[in-house]
């Protein structure tokens, strides 16, 4: 450890322009995973929030919600252990009169005391709205009407919701009669999209599809070619990188053979020198990883929503670890090498 850190002040430069390189490639990968993360999160967010165990479509709507149409008598039949709610899906697109732009966003309509109804959304009366934070960002505020192009009705924004977000439009919470009022023109008509469950449930009833909440969310348009293709890219991204980092250090030990080879000659051991370049090592990965990371999220909070940005600790916990792993093989196989040096032939 001694010899290691006492090189690294010793030639400051060097070790800063490869310390440098591990900081570029870390904050690559890093940001590139996150940006993927926040593009598949923002795909599945609504679905995720309702906490469920599983979701209920017509079997003649082709995995889409709003093909979907669901009767309370439907409803009513259902028996299963645990619970059911209503939920009403439906694409609507907003006219924000503050700066005359239109916003694609999602209806869900729900029933205020059912278990998808959280904090403020059990809280919502007809035509009052809990949306999704982002559009506190295109200027709406808490008490502002929400004008949705179609509709005579506009809704009343009483709280925002953060990540609520559903195939990456935002969503705006409703009791299930606006919803019926925006859908389908009427709050009398007895209708909704879908059936959310928590809980055990077995379908009998061939008219309905059940679902996952995993395998609704790979029915979504595009969802799974988006993750294959940014998984595989990442996947491939971080098998280079890292064989890039382990072949660094490679070469970086193998440059200092009559340097070792003097060592070796003053009666240093092996064992020392080679623990000496695992220890060094550490010290320039973990370093580089650790400002690579605080890069990617001073990045993030900068961009702030401009783009799907999210954090996944695992996701980095699994990345440093392979870093980790491929420097210090690139390290091992190097210590090979001091292992093997003559110091007589080395200082020659």
């Amino acid at each position: 450890m001694f010899l290691a850190w006492k090189e690294i002040k010793h030639s400051k430069g060097k070790f800063s322009l490869i310390i440098s390189v591990i900081v570029l490639i870390t904050y690559l990968v890093y940001f590139l995973t996150s940006l993927a993360y926040g593009l598949a999160s923002s795909y599945t967010n609504g679905i995720s929030n309702l906490a469920a165990d599983s979701i209920v479509l017509t079997e003649e709507s082709n995995d889409n919600p709003m093909m979907s149409a669901i009767t309370e008598e439907k409803f009513g039949e259902l028996t299963f252990d645990g619970e059911k709610a209503k939920l009403g899906i439906t694409p609507v697109v907003i006219k924000n009169e503050k700066d005359n732009t239109k916003i694609n966003a999602y209806i869900f309509g729900v029933e205020i005391d059912s278990f998808i109804a959280k904090d403020k959304i059990s809280e919502l009366n007809n035509y009052e709205a809990v949306v999704d934070s982002s559009l506190s960002k295109k200027g709406y505020n808490i008490g502002d009407n929400v004008k949705i192009v179609g509709i005579d009705h506009n809704v009343k924004i009483i709280a925002f919701n953060d990540k609520s977000t559903y195939q990456t439009a935002p969503i705006i919470y409703t009791t299930l009669l606006t919803f019926r009022d925006i859908r389908y023109g009427s709050h009398l008509v007895p209708l909704f999209n879908a059936i959310v469950i928590k809980g055990n449930f077995i379908n009998n009833d061939s008219t309905l599809k059940q679902y996952t909440i995993n395998e609704y969310i790979n029915t979504l348009p595009g969802y799974g070619a988006q993750v294959a293709t940014f998984s595989i890219m990442i996947g491939f991204l971080i098998v280079i990188c890292s064989f890039v980092l382990g072949i660094f250090i490679y070469v970086l030990t193998t440059q200092k053979t009559s340097m070792f080879g003097v060592m070796k000659a003053q009666g240093i051991s092996s064992f020392y020198i080679g623990k000496s370049v695992i220890f060094q090592t550490l010290i320039l990965i973990i370093i580089g990883i650790l400002i690579g990371f605080a890069l990617t999220l001073a990045t993030g909070f900068g961009l702030g929503s401009k783009i799907p940005f999210a954090p996944n600790y695992i996701f980095y916990l699994g990345i440093t670890l392979a870093f980790i792993l491929f420097a210090i093989l690139g390290a091992l196989f190097s210590v090979k090498i001091v292992l093997k040096i003559d110091p007589l032939k080395a200082i020659s």
